[in-house]
């Protein structure tokens, strides 16, 4: 009975210890948010990736400062920096990236005046 219980009481301690059971362990990769108004924009992360607004893209995983391209016919392309910073939730956590900002936001500008206004 007693080696019984042991197993059973042994089998909860490790799944406690599994990586979703302690923080900074989940493998939960971070993400970078981006929007652009109008939405339907093709943003473009430097350190790789693409999608269509609103989306979200993996975060780099080295710390250093990267650009997102937006960009949309009929619409002059912007690029915003970002700035990734690698942190530890606790000692035994594995590094994952910051963004900021997150997220990140676009307001692109018409390349063709509005109607009714000539040039």
């Amino acid at each position: 009975m007693r080696k019984g219980f042991s197993l059973i009481l042994c089998g909860f301690v490790l799944s406690a210890c599994s990586g979703s059971g302690i923080p900074g362990l989940s493998g939960e990769a971070a993400k970078v948010s981006l929007q652009s108004t109008p939405p339907g924009a093709n943003a473009s992360l430097s350190s790789g990736g693409s999608c269509k607004t609103p989306c979200t893209l993996p975060a780099p995983d080295k710390a250093g400062d990267y650009n997102v391209t937006f960009g949309l016919a009929g619409y002059t392309a912007v690029s915003m920096p970002i700035h990734v910073s690698m942190s530890k939730e606790h000692w035994y956590s594995f590094e994952t990236p910051t963004v900021e900002p997150n997220p990140v936001t676009a307001v692109l500008q018409s390349t063709t005046p509005p109607p009714g206004r000539k040039r």
